[in-house]
């Protein structure tokens, strides 16, 4: 999924649907690797997102 298309909630929905394969050992370990990076960056990607709300919305409330 391209990052221009990705909107918070597929990211949550997709860590979600990370986090239950990897407690439930569903994921190869040939995958584990390539798993976790994608976990990583889509942390990454909601956190970027959470901050730029954020400040939006202190930027809101100032005004």
């Amino acid at each position: 999924m391209e990052e221009k298309e990705l909107t918070y909630e597929a990211a949550m929905n997709r860590l979600e649907k990370l986090a239950r394969e990897m407690e439930n050992g569903d994921i190869a370990i040939d995958q584990v690797a390539a798993k976790l990076k994608e976990a990583q960056q889509l942390l990454q990607f909601c956190k970027d997102k959470l901050t730029k709300a954020d400040e939006e919305v202190q930027k809101l409330l100032e005004e």
